[in-house]
């Protein structure tokens, strides 16, 4: 699990409905991921991380007893190295940022087909952003109206390097980026490690929410 090196994704499947809950712990397994556990609430999910430490939580927003948002941030305060990826049937663009700002990695809605799911996971998994398609510009809505658009100095960073962050905010992996921008997978590596200490913020995900703020990324 996280810490040890393995091709093979830990998950923990976390959702108050049970049988979609069994469903999808299934439809994983039997698509190549191991599901470590499932639970039912935010808070079993806690208790769980802290003794299986899986690489990804995929976890419902809405459950009693304590709902994903605030799981996710007990979550990764107990495993920081765990990645939390919402599942949900909610497309609201605020739900979509406090997860974000939560620290969740990915967003998706239930519906995502089981091979854009299992890929979303595996990139979660290697430390990239996702979020399923038409949540960016409920994102971006949500962002613009609860804070001033960020101005930007164009001096800051070079042009490839916004071209970077450009694709990064819109959901690419590093493969995607190297791909569409004819780079080698280590050479974006070092753009967004650039990126980051220039911007002085400390991941990908405030990253991409700096791109939104500043109008680098449109709906």
């Amino acid at each position: 699990m996280t810490g040890h090196p393995s091709d093979t994704v830990h998950v923990l499947v976390v959702d108050d409905d049970e049988h979609f809950r069994d469903g999808l712990a299934e439809l994983l397994s039997a698509h190549g991921l191991d599901v470590v556990a499932t639970a039912r609430n935010g808070r079993d999910a806690i208790d769980v991380c802290r003794m299986l430490r899986p690489d990804v939580v995929l976890m419902d927003v809405q459950m009693p007893a304590m709902n994903g948002i605030d799981a996710a941030r007990g979550v990764l305060e107990a495993c920081p190295e765990t990645r939390v990826v919402m599942l949900t049937v909610s497309g609201d663009g605020d739900d979509v940022l406090e997860a974000m700002l939560a620290g969740a990695t990915g967003y998706l809605v239930k519906g995502t087909g089981p091979t854009a799911l299992v890929a979303g996971i595996r990139a979660a998994a290697a430390g990239d952003a996702l979020l399923s398609p038409g949540l960016a510009a409920k994102l971006l809505g949500r962002v613009q109206a609860a804070a001033p658009v960020v101005s930007r100095n164009g001096a800051l960073l070079s042009e490839r390097e916004l071209e970077v962050l450009r694709l990064l905010a819109a959901g690419k992996a590093n493969a995607d980026i190297a791909r569409d921008l004819f780079l080698s997978p280590h050479t974006v590596r070092n753009h967004i490690s650039s990126i980051l200490s220039k911007l002085q913020i400390a991941n990908r995900t405030e990253a991409a929410a700096y791109a939104i703020r500043s109008g680098l990324v449109n709906p």
